[in-house]
Order: C-alpha cells, then structure tokens, then sequence
C-alpha cells in the first residue's frame, strides 16, 4: 500500500509497512514548516508598544552569558500550561530570525567551566518529561531551523515501555538521538510522581520530602532518605547510559524542587544539590523574571542551571523581549528610561511614565526594589542617579548585586546614611553615620561608588559615608534601588536618569 503526500513543489511516496504514520506526518510538517519560515518575516519585537530601543548593548565576539529555555508540551488545543504549537513555532521562528542559535549541553557545560568560547546569541533549548507530544511536534521546527535540543525523560516511563500514549518510548528515544538534533538527559526514574509523607495522605514532592512508610507506621529517617534519592539519581543515569550508550551529563529537578518546597524536612535543600552534583556536572531548575538575573554565567562551581519557564503567559515578543534586555550591558551605562532595557522589579511596583522610572510600594507592601538585568558582571563603577523622593523612609541605591539575597546597598534617610552588604540573605552593617543629610528630596543627586572592597555613598556630590571589606563574594554584581517605610504603602520615588561608569 502507498500514500502520497502532496503540497508546493514536493511531493513524498512511502510504504506504509515500513515506515510509521508519524514519520510520514513529521515529513509533511518539515516542508510545511520550510515553507511558513522562507516566508516568514522578521517578527517585530517592541517594548512598551514602541520598536525596543536598548541602551548600551552591542554584542561581545563571543558570548558572555547563556540562557537556557524550558519547555513541556507543545499541544493542539489550550489546557493553561503547555505551548501551543503554533505559538511555539513563531517563538523559534522569530529566535532564529534575530540570531539566536542553540548549542549542544557539552558545549555548555564547557563554557560554564571557562573552556570553550561560544558565539553570542547562543541558547541551550530543552524539554521536560519525555512527552511524545513535545518531540513529534517541535522536531520538525527544529529541523528546518537547524537546531538542536535535549530532553530530560523519566526513564521508569520511557525506557522501561510503559509510556502508553502520552511518554516516549525506548525505540522513540533511540530515533530522537539518531537524528542528531536531540540529546538525552535525566528527568529522574521513579521521582515524578507524588508520594504519601504523613499518615493523613497528604502527597508531595519526591526530593524535598521524607515519605511517610505506612507498614511501619513512620517518617523515613534521615539515612533512609538519602538513599533512597541517591538511588533513584543513580539508577535514572544507568538507565540511559546502559540503553543508549551515551554520557549523562544533566539532571532536571522535577517540579525544579531541589528542596525549598519542602514541607516536613527543610533540610533537604541543603542535603540533595550536594548529591546531585555528586551525580550529574549540572542540574538544572525553573526560574521566573524577577527572582535575579536569569541568564548562566562562566563558574565552574555553579551547582544550580536556570531555566526560563515558558508558558502561554510569555508572549514572543515577550520572549524576545526578555532575551534582548537581558543580554550584557557596557560600560559606561545611561539610561534616561526612555525604554525599559530590563529593569526588573523584585518588590513593590514600578512603572515607566514620561521619561523616568517610578518605584514605590503597594497597598499590602513597604517598599519596592528592582534590578538591571545584564549588569551581572559589572565590577569597579559609580552609580549615580537623580531623583524626585516622594515618599518614604528610606532610599537605597544597590551595588554588586547577585540577587536578592547577595548585594551591597548605600541606604539614605533624614537620619543619616548606613552601608549594608547581604550576604546569603544575612544583612551586616559595615557602617553607620547618624546625622541630618539636610538635602532637597526633589532633583537630589546620589551616588554609590565600588571599588575592590571599598563602598562609598554621595549626597549631592558630598562624601557622605564610606566602608571597607566588602565580601570577597560580591566582587562583581549589578545595580538596582530599593524603597521602604514602616508604613504600608507609603513610599514612592521618581528616578529621572542613571549614568553608570
């Protein structure tokens, strides 16, 4: 028996006894997908329904940070939390028309340990779950924009053949890797699913929880638990090592809980990433847009990958968005807010109106903070901004920040000026004047100076406050402010220009 498949100027003829109906339909969908993109335009991406005009940004020969794109399933029909093809389709078609090219997990985890370089725009594409739905219809996207991808599978689905319709099998992984446009990695074996840990019934995560052993009538122990997770890590590495002959270089954390969404045992945050890393050269886990810098830089003691959750909430011109404003920023740096180039607010709202950058709480909140996407490894520099301070308490301008937890701050008030540094979440004051600053609040201009290990605050172009010893681990770092009042909702700041140099 024959079937023909018919459209432009191709036209294809198999046996139907050799060759699978998938296979037929992934051929029609790749010539299909030629078509759209060879008539594809470039997709326009905007920022604030204006073109997206970025300050500051040209790129290096060579790439300085890497991000890394997570998605599920790519599905038919809207379900609130996997990609519609189409959807994926522009995403992918719209990155390949900006530039942006994907790289193979060797070659990143050989730039995050400084060994190899890789063109800008690079991008790691993966998948979680081995879903049938996310390879049969993103493969012949991928093929025609010549990228390549990984998939993190659960290996007690897909290679042990009990994957029904929904998960790949072991004859389907096998063909995913002779293509040469998907990598296998690590989901886990028997960690996907939700387990008892008390004796109410209640379930949850795998990695993070002690499990509840109903026939003895107690928690795991310690001990016990750990075994068990390393096992289960072991195991799901020897499955795909053992079946396809290829190295494991990956782990995905189900669920990205590598222990802080623990419900009876805290301590497995800090007891599982030390046995991952044992396993698996990297793991990987979701971040969102707000939680600091979401792009991977070059560190060869970095435990933790981040991955851009994508979601039918992230439009393309979102993604491209988000992908352009993150990207590096040189020195010196201006912005007079004229565009959003990747302010990125952690606390509190903030807002863009007739040139400058409001900050301010909500009606629940104190205060407002926010953060400069691609300013990650900015090292010695001056901060300085001019500012209309509304309302508030206190007004901090943030230095070598590496998130929310890590950063060194030059916080202002009537009382006087106070330089902080945080460390893993714990505030330390390095020093502390006690006087009246005396300054305007309208059109006041501050600034923060890092050099090495020494902080240095200014107040209208007088040295206010300066200190020393600043931690070894904050040594590079971005810029951001911060708000707060003891009041709830009452403090708003106007910040009209920023030059950074």
């Amino acid at each position: 028996m024959m079937v023909t498949v018919g459209g432009g100027s191709f036209l294809l003829k198999y046996k139907l006894n050799t060759v699978s109906i998938e296979a037929v339909v992934m051929d029609f969908d790749f010539f299909k997908y030629s078509i759209a993109y060879a008539k594809a335009d470039s997709i326009p991406v905007s920022s604030r329904g204006n073109q997206l005009t970025i300050t500051n940004v040209s790129l290096p020969a060579h790439a300085q940070s890497v991000p890394v794109l997570l998605y599920h399933g790519i599905i038919s029909k809207p379900d609130g939390a996997n990609i519609l093809i189409n959807d994926f389709k522009n995403e992918m078609f719209a990155l390949k028309k900006a530039g942006w090219q994907t790289v193979s997990i060797e070659d990143f985890y050989a730039f995050l340990q400084g060994k190899k370089e890789l063109p800008p725009k690079s991008f790691l594409l993966t998948f979680d779950d081995g879903r049938k739905d996310s390879y049969y219809q993103a493969d012949p996207i991928l093929h025609v924009l010549g990228y390549k991808a990984v998939m993190f599978i659960i290996t007690k689905y897909s290679l042990e053949d009990n994957s029904g319709n929904y998960y790949l099998s072991k004859s389907q992984v096998q063909e995913m890797i002779d293509s040469r446009r998907w990598e296998i990695e690590t989901h886990t074996k028997d960690g996907h699913n939700l387990y008892p840990i008390a004796p109410n019934g209640d379930q949850e995560h795998f990695y993070s929880n002690k499990l509840w052993l109903k026939d003895q009538n107690r928690l795991e122990t310690t001990d016990e638990f750990i075994k068990r997770v390393t096992d289960d890590l072991t195991q799901a590495k020897q499955d795909i090592q053992k079946d396809f002959g290829t190295n494991v270089l990956g782990f995905a954390y189900p669920f990205g809980d590598f222990g802080q969404g623990s419900v009876n045992f805290p301590q497995a945050q800090t007891i599982v990433p030390p046995i991952v890393q044992s396993i698996y050269p990297l793991s990987f886990y979701q971040v969102w847009p707000g939680k600091g810098f979401i792009f991977n830089y070059p560190n060869p003691d970095q435990g933790l990958i981040k991955r851009i959750d994508m979601n039918p909430m992230i439009t393309t011109t979102g993604l491209m968005n988000l992908l352009t404003t993150s990207t590096e920023k040189s020195l010196p740096y201006t912005d007079n807010f004229k565009d959003d180039n990747g302010w990125t607010v952690t606390w509190g709202q903030m807002a863009f109106n007739q040139n400058a950058m409001e900050l301010g709480s909500e009606k629940k909140s104190t205060g407002s903070s926010v953060f400069l996407e691609g300013s990650y490894n900015w090292q010695n520099y001056t901060l300085q901004t001019t500012v209309d301070w509304l309302k508030g308490q206190s007004f901090s301008l943030i230095s070598r920040y590496r998130d929310d937890d890590n950063f060194a701050s030059c916080n202002f008030s009537s009382d006087g000026v106070t330089i902080k540094q945080r460390l893993n979440n714990n505030d330390r004051t390095m020093v502390e004047t006690v006087h009246n600053l005396n300054f305007p609040r309208n059109n006041v201009s501050l600034s923060m100076e890092v050099v090495n290990d020494k902080v240095s605050c200014y107040a209208d172009g007088a040295l206010v406050a300066y200190a020393y010893y600043l931690s070894p681990s904050l040594a590079h770092g971005g810029v951001g402010f911060k708000t707060w009042d003891q009041q709830i909702d009452n403090s708003q700041v106007i910040i009209n220009r920023i030059k950074v140099q």
